[in-house]
C-alpha cells in the first residue's frame, strides 16, 4: 500500500512539475505566444468569415470556399507549430508545415470514428426514448402549502449524455493529442509500410499512453484552464448596471476567454510534446546503486529505507 502511495504521490509530483516547467517556459518566450495568438486570432477570424458570409453572389461562394479551406490549413499549423517549439525551443515553419499535414492525415481516422460512434449513440439511445409528461402547473397555480411536482429522471438520457461528454471530450481528444506527438513527427509511409503487425502494436503503444494516468492528469488540468474557466467566464452571468458597464464587462469576459483558451491549449500540448520525448513519464532514470524514489522513502535520519 505504501509502495503504491509512494507510486502515485511520486506520479503526481513529477506531473506537476513537467507542467510548471511548460508554463514557464511559454512564459518565458512571450514572443512565441505571441505569433500563436496571432495564428489563434487568424483561426477565429477565418471561422467567423466563414459563417458571416452569406452565398449570394460568385465572390461571396469563392471567398465561402476560400474560408473552409484556411481553418483546417490554420488549426493544423497552430498544433504542429506548438509541438515543434516545445520540442525544438523555437518553431522552424518549414518541419511545422510539413507535420501539419501529418497532423491532419492522422486526425481523419479519429473524425471517421466519432462520426462512426454519433450515430450509433443515436441509433441507441432511439431505443430508450422519454415518457411524454403533461406540462406541469405554474406555482402560482398550485395549492398553496402543496409542493409542485417535479418530472422523473430518465436516467438513459443522463447516461447516453455522460458517455458523449467522456468519448468526445476526454478520451477521442486525449488519442488525437497522443497520436498528434508520437506520430507525427515520423515518416507516416515508412511506419504503414512496416507491417499491420507493427503499426497495430505501434498504435496500441500509442493509445496506452495516451490513457496512462499521467496523461489523464496533464489533460485534466489543462482542460480546467482551457474549456473549463471559459465556459464559467463567458456564460456565468455577473449583473452590473449600466449599458457602458455591461459592454465592458462583456469585452472583458471575451478577452479572458481568448487568453485561457489560447494558453490553456499550448501549456497542454507543449506538456504532452515534452513529456513524449523522454520515456513518457513511467519513471526517473536511475544511476548504478541510485534509490528509486517510488520504492523508497528518506528517514528522519537521512536514511534510505526501501518500502
Amino acid at each position: 500500500m505504501r509502495s503504491l502511495t509512494l507510486e502515485v504521490i511520486f506520479m503526481i509530483t513529477t506531473t506537476l512539475r513537467l507542467i510548471r516547467k511548460s508554463a514557464a517556459d511559454i512564459l518565458r518566450n512571450w514572443h512565441v505566444l505571441a505569433i500563436f495568438a496571432g495564428l489563434y486570432a487568424l483561426l477565429l477570424a477565418t471561422l467567423y468569415g466563414f459563417i458571416a458570409t452569406r452565398e449570394a453572389r460568385v465572390w461571396q461562394v469563392l471567398l465561402t470556399l476560400l474560408f473552409v479551406a484556411s481553418a483546417p490549413a490554420i488549426f493544423f499549423l497552430m498544433q504542429a507549430a506548438i509541438i515543434n517549439q516545445a520540442r525544438q525551443g523555437k518553431i522552424e515553419w518549414y518541419l511545422a508545415l510539413r507535420d501539419s499535414c501529418k497532423l491532419a492525415l492522422l486526425t481523419l481516422p479519429l473524425i471517421f470514428v466519432g462520426v462512426g460512434i454519433i450515430y450509433l449513440l443515436n441509433r441507441w439511445q432511439a431505443h430508450f426514448p422519454a415518457p411524454h409528461l403533461a406540462p406541469l402547473p405554474l406555482v402560482s397555480a398550485a395549492a398553496p402549502g402543496k409542493p409542485v411536482a417535479t418530472p422523473p429522471t430518465h436516467w438513459p438520457t443522463v447516461w447516453f449524455a455522460t458517455a458523449r461528454v467522456l468519448i468526445f471530450v476526454i478520451a477521442l481528444p486525449l488519442a488525437m493529442i497522443q497520436l498528434w506527438v508520437d506520430l507525427g513527427r515520423q515518416n507516416l509511409l515508412t511506419f504503414i509500410r512496416a507491417g499491420a503487425r507493427a503499426v497495430l502494436k505501434s498504435l496500441g503503444q500509442t493509445l496506452s499512453r495516451a490513457f496512462a494516468p499521467e496523461s489523464v492528469l496533464i489533460y485534466s488540468l489543462g482542460l480546467i484552464v482551457f474549456a473549463l474557466t471559459p465556459y464559467v467566464l463567458l456564460f456565468v452571468r455577473v449583473p452590473v448596471g449600466g449599458t457602458w458597464r455591461e459592454l465592458g464587462v462583456f469585452s472583458a469576459r471575451l478577452a479572458l476567454v481568448f487568453v485561457f483558451t489560447l494558453f490553456g491549449w499550448v501549456l497542454t500540448l507543449s506538456t504532452f510534446a515534452k513529456a513524449n520525448d523522454g520515456p513518457a513519464l513511467p519513471g526517473p532514470i536511475l544511476a548504478a546503486g541510485e534509490p528509486n524514489p517510488r520504492t523508497s522513502i528518506t528517514t528522519d535520519d537521512g536514511e534510505v529505507a526501501t518500502v
